[in-house]
């Protein structure tokens, strides 16, 4: 047949180039294959390049992250200091406040106390001049109850006796006692209570 011989050759050709085409592709697979594992296996080392670091390169990469590290913790301890002193400081306000408190509170106890020690005391005073031994020594026995230690409170209970006992003969003992406490208790005052003492002494020789 005319053309025959052409034809079967055009398709051997065609048929020769789509197995050459085939080969290609498939070697650039394998070695497409081939880089993407050696990739990974660089990549599953903790390498990004084939070559190795340098020891000056580790030896600056330990010092970074020692700095770094070196940095985290100023600030923290920066910050850990100012929530201290924070605390410390309103801590310190709470205890301050608590204590003006208190102080405040033992003043207003310490003038209620001194205002009905004085409020006794005048009234004591107010029926010793009227010649009310019985009395003012009630009186100065509630003062006392407020100031115990009191000085003045104690030497016009001790004078209130010595009157009673000179003048109704009554508690001379019990003026005796408190008078020998209060020279005890009060040796700056021996001047004045030796007063009170003669006239006791007197009342007993008689």
């Amino acid at each position: 047949m005319p053309g025959g011989g052409s034809v079967q050759g055009m398709i051997t050709s065609l048929r020769n180039n789509k197995n050459l085409l085939r080969s290609k592709k498939l070697f650039n697979k394998e070695r497409t294959f081939l880089r993407i594992k050696k990739e990974n296996l660089k990549v599953s080392n903790g390498k990004l390049n084939s070559e190795k670091a340098s020891k000056e390169e580790l030896k600056q990469i330990r010092k970074k992250i020692v700095k770094e590290r070196y940095k985290e913790k100023k600030i923290v301890i920066g910050i850990t200091i100012i929530v201290a002193s924070i605390f410390i400081y309103f801590t310190f306000n709470i205890i301050q406040q608590n204590n003006n408190d208190l102080k405040n509170q033992y003043a207003l106890q310490f003038k209620n106390k001194e205002k009905k020690f004085l409020s006794f005391i005048h009234k004591g005073d107010e029926w010793f001049v009227k010649g009310k031994w019985y009395n003012s020594i009630f009186y100065y026995k509630k003062a006392k109850d407020v100031f115990p230690k009191n000085y003045e409170v104690n030497y016009r209970l001790v004078r209130s006796y010595s009157f009673q006992c000179e003048n109704e003969f009554k508690d001379c003992h019990t003026a005796k006692k408190l008078l020998d406490k209060l020279f005890l208790s009060f040796p700056d005052k021996e001047d004045e209570l030796l007063q009170i003492k003669d006239k006791l002494e007197y009342e007993y020789q008689n």
